[in-house]
């Protein structure tokens, strides 16, 4: 691969590249779609640009939020670079607001560091 090519990233839905990301707005709400660039066509005299759009969801998810409000998760859509580090805040948050068993703590204690040497090994991968 030479160094002017430009990877782009996987859609979620279907797997193919994305050319670019279309913002949406409806009824006071943002929503995000994936385009994909698949040429042009002539249609009689005139020479179209061929897109197939894929529907990558809100920018926030309202009802399914206020399932989790107990954890203080705020659901974000697909296009969200950050949503991992902000589904980690809520569930580190939530941790000093609910009730857990000991055998749920120690659960999640040892899932942590599973997880923290997994990352770790990543970053080192990468170096």
């Amino acid at each position: 691969m030479d160094s002017n090519t430009v990877t782009r990233p996987a859609c979620p839905r279907c797997g193919s590249s994305i050319s670019w990301v279309e913002k949406q707005r409806k009824g006071g709400r943002i929503y995000y779609v994936a385009v994909h660039y698949l040429g042009y066509v002539r249609v009689g005299d005139r020479v179209r640009k061929q897109v197939r759009k894929c529907y990558l969801g809100p920018e926030e998810y309202d009802y399914v939020t206020r399932l989790h409000q107990d954890v203080g998760l705020t659901l974000e859509g697909a296009v969200s670079d950050r949503r991992v580090i902000h589904y980690l805040d809520a569930f580190m948050t939530s941790l000093t607001k609910i009730e857990l068993d000991k055998e749920t703590l120690i659960e999640i204690i040892n899932k942590l560091k599973h997880l923290t040497s997994r990352l770790e090994e990543y970053v080192e991968k990468d170096e």
